[in-house]
């Protein structure tokens, strides 16, 4: 694993927003709008190592996954937007990766990592924002931001999470917003509109969620009409305990 350059842009305070798959799509699809709403430019990649083989007529090898790095300038700061492909299946491979984003936060002087988590919630119809923080101080921060830390212990699986602990370690801040999602493997426009409303508050961005909300609706209705066609025992849903 390596990082790739197309161009080394000249940053000012930029703060990063970094996001890979996960429950309910809710990190992708969030960071992927943000970078169409606000056309930044690609200027970096990281390629990783994929779990199975792509083929052509006949002829295989290595699938790779890209982890592409854009930035856009802002009228008082600018943005770096991190979006990966896929999440490393080993331990190593997450750490290494995790490591080459904090390396390009650190060369670009960024000073916070914003990232996504889904909160799974079945049967919270209006999703919430709450936030995980890697320094004690930031939670005065995020009150002034009217955004609710969470409460007791828990576990935020996968690079979403992880993340921000790297960065702890050499001194960047980072925040977690999680946000909750009705739907483990069905995607959810609804709470990525949600976590964009809260990153666009606080970066003090202006974005137009009305796609977000289109696609928020149109899931709502089928997924409406499949339910009045199934009984309640395959409608009941299991109570989930963990983040991702």
């Amino acid at each position: 694993m390596e990082i790739h350059f197309n161009e080394k842009p000249q940053l000012r305070n930029p703060v990063m927003v970094a996001a890979w798959p996960g429950m309910g799509m809710l990190a992708k699809i969030s960071a992927d709008f943000l970078i169409q709403q606000l056309k930044a430019k690609q200027f970096a990649e990281i390629l990783s190592p994929g779990n199975d083989t792509y083929f052509k007529d006949g002829v295989g090898k290595l699938s790779l996954n890209k982890h592409c790095f854009y930035y856009w300038r802002g009228e008082k700061a600018d943005l770096i937007i991190c979006s990966g492909a896929n999440q490393p299946q080993s331990l190593e491979a997450i750490h290494q990766l995790a490591n080459l984003v904090v390396d390009i936060a650190k060369e670009f002087n960024v000073k916070r990592i914003y990232t996504f988590a889904a909160f799974p919630h079945p049967e919270e119809e209006n999703p919430r924002v709450f936030g995980v923080v890697n320094k004690p101080e930031l939670k005065k921060f995020l009150a002034e931001k009217s955004v609710t830390l969470v409460r007791g212990e828990g576990r935020i699986t996968g690079l979403n999470g992880l993340l921000i602990s790297i960065a702890q370690q050499i001194g960047i801040e980072g925040i977690c917003f999680l946000c909750n999602i009705r739907y483990l493997d069905i995607p959810q426009p609804r709470s990525a509109q949600t976590v964009l409303r809260t990153l666009s508050k606080i970066l003090g961005i202006t974005l137009d969620l009305s796609d977000l909300e289109q696609q928020a609706l149109e899931i709502e209705e089928k997924i409406k009409k499949i339910k009045e066609h199934r009984t309640p025992k395959e409608v009941k849903t299991r109570e989930t305990r963990y983040i991702s």
